[in-house]
């Protein structure tokens, strides 16, 4: 299943092409998937569990202002990936 999610994340920012720059990837195994992402002046991080919970972070580098923060546990994988396309395009624009 984070295979899945850390190829759809990889294609949509790839086919976004608006300067989101994926700064890290993390794969934990079977159990968690982390992305760390900047754009101008933001920062964005995206955590994903096994069992569906889904952290998204965005925070402003230089004031260190949070913009959104929140936690969702899904139960299946259609439903989460909408919700990380919708979070990645908030965070493009």
């Amino acid at each position: 299943m984070l295979d899945s999610v850390k190829q759809y994340i990889t294609k949509l920012i790839v086919s976004l092409d608006n300067g989101i720059v994926i700064e890290s990837e993390v794969l934990y195994g079977e159990s968690k998937l982390e992305y760390s992402l900047c754009k101008d002046n933001l920062m964005a991080s995206i955590s994903v569990l096994s069992d569906y919970t889904y952290d998204f972070f965005i925070v402003e580098i230089k004031s260190e202002n949070t913009r959104t923060n929140k936690t969702k546990k899904f139960t299946n994988l259609d439903d989460l990936l909408v919700e990380i396309k919708e979070d990645i395009l908030e965070f493009a624009n």
